[in-house]
């Protein structure tokens, strides 16, 4: 995979080559130090993965990397920043991970695994999917179409799977579920799991987030962790 480093901190920069030098099937073809050099770079170089400080001179990352996607739609992003203002938009470019300085090696380790999976992948992730989910409520076995599924919710010690139009309880715990599911369905936060098809937006509620559906007053938290991951899941 080549892989594109923009980053006007040296030591930063440095630390960024170390950790992926040491790694099998990523190759760095170029380095940018401001934004219009990164988007020269896209351009001549065009890489697989880009790894983007937001803070660039002359052009921050975010808007360099806006810049690129019509002419590199392919391109794979994780934005490397000191502030967590930009989630959302990064969110919205579709980027792959958001990361955090000081950057950490395994946190690091964690995303690149997910962008050459992303880009090892060569068919859809769906293959034969099922048509409904299958809970035990009670002494009774319920049926649900998983395109009625909008969100499954963890509460009170109960997994509750919302639809449209009813709420189903079961004991059954989301791990549970979530083996039972198909690949539009993922994880967005330790207590629920939502249904990718019929997320409209998400949008910025104090320190987390709330996805909102199609049709449906009620919300499910999503945690600054999973947007890279619900981003992800959405360009597929």
């Amino acid at each position: 995979m080549k892989v594109l480093i923009a980053e006007d901190d040296l030591s930063s920069r440095k630390l960024l080559k170390y950790f992926i030098q040491s790694l099998p099937n990523y190759e760095i073809v170029a380095e940018a130090t401001d934004g219009e050099e990164l988007i020269q770079k896209i351009v001549t170089e065009k890489p697989d993965l880009a790894l983007v400080d937001i803070g660039l001179p002359m052009l921050n990352g975010m808007d360099a990397i806006k810049s690129c996607i019509d002419f590199h739609p392919g391109l794979q992003v994780i934005f490397i920043t000191g502030s967590d203002d930009y989630a959302l938009e990064a969110f919205e470019v579709r980027a792959l991970d958001y990361i955090l300085k000081p950057i950490e090696r395994n946190r690091l380790y964690s995303a690149l695994d997910r962008a050459a999976q992303a880009f090892n992948r060569t068919a859809d992730k769906v293959t034969a999917p099922k048509k409904d989910l299958m809970i035990r409520h009670q002494h009774s076995i319920i049926f649900v179409p998983f395109n009625d599924i909008l969100f499954i919710e963890r509460f009170d010690r109960k997994s509750v799977v919302h639809t449209w139009h009813k709420l189903f309880e079961t004991n059954e715990t989301l791990a549970n579920l979530d083996n039972l599911l198909d690949s539009r369905f993922m994880a967005s936060h330790r207590s629920y799991i939502i249904n990718m098809d019929h997320l409209i937006i998400i949008e910025a509620c104090g320190q987390s987030y709330r996805a909102h559906f199609n049709g449906y007053d009620k919300t499910a938290k999503v945690s600054r962790q999973k947007l890279g991951e619900l981003q992800h899941y959405k360009s597929i």
